[in-house]
């Protein structure tokens, strides 16, 4: 029997995990079925429970690989030789994660199921977690050379300033999916008028 490379798992994984994610955008998190993701996938229930025991397995899938791309952003602009602004750096984040997930109801979905769901509680807050380390490490970078603050004061002032960024993005998502009158630009215009520069 040929062996199957690490690259054809997680090809398969991903086809998984971007099926779900469309049949979440359609019919919502709660709606959806195991039998609906392997539908929407045309793979056997066989493969796909290979891969996933469950809805929540996939939905940690789902939600890691959004996140990582977001950190991966973050990470990218930190790289750069001028770092942008704050304010910058939400537009991007957010503007990427509206674009990757098409509804972002499936966010807020996701968040309420994680108030009672022992699997799902732990990867929201590893989630949230991480995205707010991310946003330290950028801002205590961007305090040093926009402002030219000491290591210590820049890294004390940044982990001031990540909450704010975080709770911007989830500001943000909450009005985008509930909101029908929402108004997106105006909310990152004030967002960024009002956040460091």
């Amino acid at each position: 029997m040929p062996k199957v490379s690490d690259e054809y798992r997680e090809s398969q994984r991903a086809r998984i995990a971007d099926s779900a994610l469309s049949v979440f955008a359609r019919k919502g998190f709660q709606k959806t079925s195991m039998a609906d993701i392997i539908a929407d996938s045309g793979m056997s229930a066989g493969a796909i429970y290979a891969y996933f025991p469950g809805k929540a397995d996939i939905i940690a899938e789902v939600a890691g690989r959004v996140l990582g791309t977001r950190i991966a952003s973050i990470e990218s602009l930190a790289g750069r030789e001028t770092l942008p602004a704050p304010s910058d750096l939400i537009r991007t984040i957010l503007a990427g994660l509206r674009d990757e997930l098409g509804n972002p109801s499936i966010v807020l979905q996701v968040w309420g199921e994680a108030v009672n769901d022992p699997q799902l509680r732990p990867l929201a807050n590893g989630a949230f977690g991480r995205l707010l380390n991310a946003f330290r490490l950028y801002l205590a970078a961007w305090q040093q050379a926009a402002h030219r603050l000491q290591p210590a004061a820049a890294d004390a002032l940044a982990r001031e300033q990540a909450p704010l960024l975080l709770s911007a993005c989830q500001g943000y998502l909450v009005q985008l999916a509930l909101l029908d009158d929402f108004d997106s630009d105006f909310y990152l215009d004030r967002v960024v008028a009002n956040l460091p520069h």
